[in-house]
């Protein structure tokens, strides 16, 4: 395969796994920036660089990387004689560091499903609020042993020199 050849399949998949990310609720550009800056080798990007390789104009590129900034996927660093804001992925275990900042977001919907509890009369409407608080706590509770794991099968699959393969639901 040329390298012309894998250039474009490699913007096919940015653009692939993007629309996925932009299904599952991330907005369109923060989710074409992620993709492209996860697919890609280089260690870090500028937002020339960025906007060049999913050719878009640099602006759009700015909006797109202050939610994946907010949201710590994407850090924004200088590099010593570089006039340029460099941006790159957080951490090589970013989906742990995603997990991980869910924590204020959990703590945030307890609060306010107890509030809810408080406030409603007994009723098939209270008892599906209080039923979805104690879904989020499970969830809440069950996040450091799923990173804990997440993690060991992370050591254990990038201890191979392939990738790992995705498994089909079928």
């Amino acid at each position: 395969m040329s390298a012309d050849d894998r250039e474009r399949a490699r913007s096919r998949f940015v653009e692939q796994f993007a629309m996925v990310l932009n299904d599952a609720g991330m907005q369109r550009m923060p989710a074409r920036v992620f993709a492209y800056v996860l697919a890609s080798d280089a260690d870090s990007h500028t937002a020339t660089q960025l906007a060049d390789g999913l050719q878009v104009s640099p602006a759009a590129i700015s909006g797109a990387v202050r939610p994946l900034i907010d949201m710590g996927v994407l850090v924004r660093e200088r590099v010593a004689g570089d006039r340029s804001d460099h941006y790159r992925v957080y951490s090589d275990d970013v989906w742990s560091t995603i997990i991980d900042r869910q924590e204020p977001m959990f703590r945030h919907i307890d609060v306010q499903l107890t509030n809810g509890l408080d406030v409603l009369e007994p009723g098939p409407g209270r008892r599906r609020v209080g039923e979805t608080r104690e879904f989020y706590r499970f969830m809440y509770s069950q996040i450091g042993t799923l990173t804990a794991r997440w993690r060991a099968h992370r050591a254990e699959v990038t201890a191979s020199p392939e990738p790992a393969r995705a498994v089909s639901g079928e």
